[in-house]
């Protein structure tokens, strides 16, 4: 039975998407991901779904709350443009997981990436940017209105303009059958997907401070929550310690994943395997939340409207334009050579400034100083 109901739920799901989209595409995993959380949602009557779910209008609607998205949103405020940040999780991107930033103009050397990041937001909040943490399944582009539409388990964003800024932290799918049970069991985001399996066991594979706040939001829900992670366990840290302080959490250190398993209703456990055991082991699981870094663009979410270049990159112009007119790129999710704080600062700056050109429709940009 609970096979035939998720394969039910995953088939509606990708109706929903493709009825949901103001011009209808194939849809991606993730927003095929995302509708099956939709159609659960509508159907249990989940607070904030449906007819119920919060539209926000704005003048800009930034995807993406990095370096580059932090300093087009303080700009775009300060110039005085309604402006919403929608980012997943504040510790997951590039900036926020290094530890030492030593070459950024004009700060300490030994500030870390993450103390840099909440000060650009800050900043940004300071001068009215509305910062909401968020996963984004997809964005859509109405060609006869002209508006922008973010769209997250949450809320709806409506914008004229349009901001990617979600960086190059991504990854293909490594793990055998990963890609199979993607939005079947396999997902990228806790806080959307971790209601739905309550007593239910589930795997979190990754040692990064997403993945430790994404498990301890699944103890709420789960009856076994197994933490994987290829590497010994940092016994300093003090989140890892307050993730295992919990009773149904279970950690699985220097462990290898061998295949994701599962069957026609979904994922159904786990193949792993530990560094010092001669042999695999099997965990029974029915849901596996992954938090693995790889250097791929994230832009899963961005539909085929969107040119890239060769190399997966958003193509843009000098002025961080896209081919669709009120919509631009910035930062690692261009695949730039240059992955520099600086750099994506740079561009939330130019994209911002074009953005203020196309909005109040002038020819030339428009600068708050004047050199005389």
């Amino acid at each position: 039975m609970v096979s035939f109901l998720r394969s039910l739920q995953h088939a509606v799901a990708i109706c929903v998407v493709i009825a949901t989209s103001a011009h209808a595409f194939i849809p991606t995993s993730t927003q095929r991901s995302a509708a099956n959380r939709a159609a659960r949602n509508v159907k249990a009557g989940v607070p904030g779904t449906a007819l119920m779910m919060e539209t926000i209008e704005c003048d800009v609607v930034i995807v993406g709350g990095g370096p580059a998205g932090c300093t087009c949103a303080l700009y775009t405020s300060r110039g005085g443009h309604k402006t919403v940040i929608v980012d997943k999780n504040p510790s997951a991107g590039a900036l926020a997981i290094t530890s030492v930033i030593a070459n950024y103009p004009g700060v300490d050397p030994t500030m870390s990436g993450e103390t840099l990041l909440d000060n650009m937001r800050d900043q940004a909040v300071s001068y009215g940017t509305d910062y909401r943490r968020a996963q984004v399944f997809m964005v859509d582009f109405d060609e006869e209105t002209d508006i922008k539409s973010v769209s997250t388990p949450e809320f709806e964003v409506k914008a004229k303009t349009l901001v990617l800024a979600t960086g190059a932290l991504g990854r293909k799918p490594t793990f055998k059958g990963e890609a199979e049970y993607l939005g079947k069991g396999v997902s990228y985001c806790a806080t959307c997907d971790g209601a739905f399996y309550q007593q239910s066991p589930v795997a979190v594979i990754g040692d990064t401070m997403e993945a430790i706040e994404e498990a301890e939001f699944l103890t709420k829900f789960a009856s076994v929550v197994h933490w994987i992670m290829p590497r010994k366990l940092d016994r300093e840290n003090a989140a890892a310690q307050r993730l295992l302080s919990n009773d149904n959490v279970k950690l699985w250190e220097t462990t290898k994943v061998n295949e994701i398993e599962g069957d026609v209703g979904g994922v159904t456990g786990l193949d792993i395997k530990q560094r010092e055991s001669e042999e695999s082991e099997k965990l029974v699981a029915e849901g596996a939340f992954i938090y693995s870094t790889g250097s791929k663009p994230i832009t899963d979410y961005i539909n085929s409207k969107i040119d890239f270049k060769d190399d997966g990159g958003v193509e843009v112009n000098s002025e961080m334009a896209t081919n669709v007119p009120g919509v631009y790129a910035i930062g690692d999710i261009r695949n730039t050579p240059f992955k520099q704080v600086v750099v994506a600062a740079g561009d939330g700056c130019v994209a911002a400034m074009s953005i203020d050109k196309y909005m109040n429709g002038r020819k030339s940009f428009k600068v708050d100083w004047i050199h005389q």
